[in-house]
């Protein structure tokens, strides 16, 4: 198993401003962990391979518990986030693309990732690296902000969908499909090859998702959580203990390597009370009907910390 440990911010920021066309922006490509062009076509930065394998957390979805309105997922602005010492591994993967950070509520303060899968082995394969691919995220980094973001996009064929575990050793994971949760679908479409959206983008689509002020035609206007409104909702799929043979709802996906059974698929449900079908199978044509690109976000305080011996 590769194992990818990623830099600190400053040093993101170097490789940044030596491989990425766009400034502050950091690509890490955890395929190859080398420097050139990573799964997306973007530039990507070098991570270097720690020793040994990945930890695991408990199994087992943990409840976030708590109750939290949308938009309330972590800290604000400017306030003190809760001491979290401890680095973050992430065991992450998408139909089709994704990448991820942390940030503030208006904005990320670091991106990891740009990851592009074309083929179903990309996406699923084992060992680790060959299908899902896996960080390790310094604390520092990991307490950023108050928010976990992940960002995803697919292309217009057969299934979409993101699955990913989030922990610290020695404490329980968190998985997507479980916790408090939420999804802007801005509505500007990005197809793999295109490199998707860059931190920029993210960064003014994050403030516009806050002030919920995105096309009520193309987007979900604003945030939305697993409960929605008229213009959709965040949608919790089938977990990762069962594959198939041909993508039918309710069993989309075939296994990703690595991480839980309890994990859950998640995507945006365009349509706002759904009777049929699901929002993790293309619905056909050639138009953006699934409003992506997604931004998905979690109160990073939420990833808890190994307790005490």
């Amino acid at each position: 198993m590769r194992l990818h440990h990623v830099a600190g911010y400053v040093a993101l920021a170097l490789i940044s401003l030596a491989c990425s066309g766009s400034e502050g922006e950091s690509l890490v490509g955890p395929k190859d962990g080398t420097s050139g062009s990573n799964a997306s076509g973007a530039s990507g930065g070098t991570a270097s391979s720690s020793s040994g394998g990945s930890g695991s957390g408990a199994s087992g979805a943990f409840n976030l518990g708590g109750t939290l309105s949308v938009g309330e997922g972590g800290a604000d602005p400017g306030e003190q986030m809760p001491d979290l010492p401890s680095e973050v591994n992430v065991i992450i993967t998408a139909d089709n693309a994704y990448g991820f950070g942390y940030g503030t509520k208006t904005k990320l303060a670091n991106y990891f990732g740009g990851v592009e899968n074309k083929e179903s082995g990309d996406i699923f394969d084992c060992p680790v690296g060959a299908g899902p691919e896996q960080y390790v995220v310094p604390a520092e980094d990991a307490n950023a902000g108050g928010f976990l973001y992940i960002v995803g996009y697919a292309d217009k064929s057969t299934t979409q969908g993101v699955i990913a575990k989030f922990f610290r050793e020695g404490a329980k994971p968190v998985f997507t499909g479980a916790g408090k949760w939420e999804v802007c679908a801005t509505g500007e479409d990005y197809d793999p090859g295109s490199g998707g959206p860059k931190r920029e983008t993210i960064d003014e689509y994050i403030a516009k998702c806050n002030a919920a002020e995105l096309d009520a035609e193309t987007s979900s206007v604003g945030w939305v959580d697993a409960t929605g409104n008229e213009h959709g909702r965040l949608a919790f799929g089938e977990d990762n203990r069962t594959t198939r043979e041909d993508p039918e709802p309710g069993n989309e996906f075939l296994i990703a390597c690595d991480i839980e059974p309890s994990a859950r698929w998640m995507w945006f449900d365009w349509v706002a009370e759904r009777k049929e079908g699901t929002p993790f199978l293309w619905p056909s044509g050639s138009d953006n009907a699934t409003k992506d690109f997604l931004i998905f976000r979690l109160g990073a305080d939420q990833i808890p910390s190994k307790p005490p011996e």
